[in-house]
């Protein structure tokens, strides 16, 4: 057991009670709807409980009035010889009868409730936890960049999928086992003090230290949980990792230390759930001591009482002047009754391990729902000339922008930076890796927002404009291309989900992608892979393009969007983008000068800092920066 090194990450932390505080409406929120079925399971459990509790009763009953009453029994409730063919007269036999079949009748009743109820409690857990689900999603679509920073998919996966199953089980458990068992519990030691006090005071106590032991014992292993679903997470993230870069693990014939890590991964969760299991372990042991203890004592309590009822021991005389604590049949009643008090307790124990499962998969969880969204909107009034569901024209500003992804403006990744981009210019941006092309662009559709200064559109702050409308209007093909499961059409229809065939087709002709499109035997409707990894890099990116072209959008940002092309594709997606979109302002970033020289302007960045713009031509004669980069490039081409 040497694998584990885990610790609490700074998500996995409790978060402290007033934030704890704000989740609960949520959680209470998505139980509403099922309220109803909430209380059909409850009369459903109450009439289960009833019908368990009266097969112990009817027990005693039927030794009580059909053996006892008749003579099967003495009157100190010895038991006397039977034979076979008599010994019972017709009343007794009545009483067996009787009571036998009364208790066939709860048994079935009993299961017939058990199983509704299960049924119930199945449906209210399964579409709480969807309704939870959705929630969760909902809130991390929400994100931004820097929010999505500190849920790795690894993490998010395991509390849409583990986290979620533990508070669905405990929903599970308390609705199906909690409050049935609380009731059985509470009604065994009512029956059980009112048959005979002196075997309450005993039993209580027994089952009370027991249930507190093993309360202490889960509660312990609380933190076990709570980095256990941190190691799945690490086990998820290796799998992410291995299946995603499959191709460059063997390229560098790295599947030994891609194995090597998983097992890593593997052990340490093997070696924190097997710390949990062992404790579990423990209180399951505990429970069935204490069953077997509070039966052992009712007989020999009662055994012993009936031995030497004649005896003059004054033990017996203290309690019940001399005559035996109970008889057979109450003996019966309390024997049936301790066992389910006991057991009514290991249930509820149970139900404590998966409070504990569920209390820290709610901590992590709780952690996306309290997550400060550090980009927000509030909305903005209508006004004659400004509508925030509509961006007022394509005009660019950055006005003493600038922007750090520390929030610290003393340690800026981009600015300060003050320039104006009229609207329908072709901005072409270039600079070294870090220079902060990619960061600059990003804060134009608020996938970032700015530190200190503004971005403007349209003379208006981003700020003010709804983040539908800023979006809507606003193609973006980012560094990182993605496609989604699905075909080609679907992909495409992301920009526009009613286009048409034709719409399509006039999208990927921007794009120069519509010849590879046609010799797909299925065309349009050829399947895409997760990712597109069904389609080659070069294809992929002007598929990409053309997903943000069919938007006709306002402004449009290709942040390094043709780098996959050659270098004639380039300058014929520059030529089509110049002739199709002649009001759309375009900031295209490139690490090649070939493919922004024909742009209208070219900003040079230099460590997040403005070095200059102009032409190509300006830049060539006035920027050494520019100058150095075209002419690295140029000979290496020659």
């Amino acid at each position: 057991m040497k694998h584990n090194t885990l610790t609490y990450s700074e998500q996995d932390r409790a978060l402290d009670k007033q934030d704890a505080k704000k989740t609960l409406p949520i959680y209470i929120e998505c139980l509403k709807p099922s309220w109803r079925l909430i209380i059909v399971d409850f009369i459903v459990i109450l009439l289960d409980a009833f019908f368990e509790l009266m097969i112990p009763y009817l027990s005693g009953r039927l030794i009580q009035d059909g053996l006892e009453g008749y003579g099967a029994l003495d009157a100190l409730g010895n038991p006397t010889p039977i034979v076979i063919g008599g010994g019972f007269d017709q009343p007794a036999l009545f009483y067996v009868w009787l009571y036998g079949g009364l208790m066939i009748g709860c048994a079935l009743l009993a299961i017939a409730c058990q199983l509704c109820g299960m049924k119930l409690s199945a449906v209210i857990s399964s579409d709480y936890i969807e309704r939870l689900r959705n929630t969760i999603f909902a809130k991390a679509e929400q994100f931004s960049f820097s929010n999505i920073g500190d849920f790795p998919v690894s993490k998010l996966t395991t509390m849409l999928s583990n986290d979620c199953n533990n508070i669905r089980f405990f929903i599970l458990m308390f609705v199906r086992m909690g409050f049935k068992q609380s009731i059985v519990a509470t009604l065994c030691f009512v029956f059980i003090f009112s048959l005979n006090w002196l075997i309450g005071i005993i039993a209580l106590p027994m089952v009370a230290i027991a249930f507190l032991i093993i309360v202490v014992i889960i509660r312990k292993t609380k933190p076990q949980f709570i980095l256990t679903q941190s190691a799945i997470d690490n086990v998820n993230h290796n799998v992410e990792e291995d299946t995603e870069g499959i191709r460059e693990v063997k390229a560098f014939c790295r599947e030994g230390h891609m194995q090597e890590k998983f097992e890593k991964a593997n052990g340490e969760l093997t070696d924190i759930t097997f710390v949990s299991v062992w404790r579990l372990g423990l209180s399951g042991s505990i429970t069935t001591l204490t069953i077997n203890l509070v039966i052992t004592a009712i007989q020999l309590l009662g055994g012993f009482s009936m031995l030497y009822t004649a005896d003059p021991n004054p033990l017996w005389t203290m309690f019940n002047n001399g005559n035996p604590l109970f008889d057979a049949g109450e003996l019966s009643m309390l024997t049936s009754y301790a066992a389910v008090l006991t057991m009514s307790f290991s249930f509820l124990s149970m139900l404590v391990q998966f409070y504990s499962r569920a209390e820290a998969s709610k901590e992590r969880i709780d952690r996306v729902l309290c997550e400060e969204i550090d980009i927000s909107y509030s909305p903005k009034p209508k006004t004659a000339d400004f509508d925030p569901d509509h961006l007022n024209g394509g005009d660019v500003d950055f006005e003493n922008l600038v922007f750090s992804y520390l929030k610290d403006p003393t340690k800026p990744a981009v600015g300060p930076i003050n320039l104006h981009i009229s609207s329908g210019e072709k901005i072409g941006i270039i600079g070294g890796t870090g220079s902060g092309k990619s960061s600059l662009v990003n804060l134009i559709p608020r996938l970032y927002d700015a530190t200190s200064g503004q971005v403007k559109i349209g003379g208006h702050d981003v700020k003010d404009y709804s983040l539908n409308a800023l979006r809507g209007e606003i193609g973006v093909v980012l560094q990182n291309n993605v496609l989604f499961t699905g075909t080609i059409r679907s992909n495409i229809q992301w920009g526009k989900k009613d286009a048409t065939d034709e719409e399509i087709f006039k999208a990927l002709d921007v794009a120069c992608a519509s010849d590879f499109v046609k010799s797909f035997k299925d065309g349009l409707d050829t399947p895409v892979s997760q990712g597109g990894k069904s389609v080659s890099g070069g294809q992929k990116q002007r598929l990409c393009i053309a997903r943000a072209v069919i938007k006709n959008p306002k402004i449009l940002i290709l942040d390094d969007s043709v780098s996959a092309c050659d270098m004639d594709t380039s300058r014929r997606i520059q030529e089509q983008l110049s002739s199709n979109l002649k009001g759309t302002t375009v900031f295209m970033i490139a690490q090649r000068v070939d493919s922004i020289k024909r742009c209208d302007k070219i900003l040079v960045l230099d460590n997040g800092k403005l070095i200059s713009f102009g032409t190509h031509d300006q830049l060539m004669q006035g920027c050494p920066l520019y100058r150095d980069i075209a002419e690295i490039q140029a000979k290496g081409v020659e």
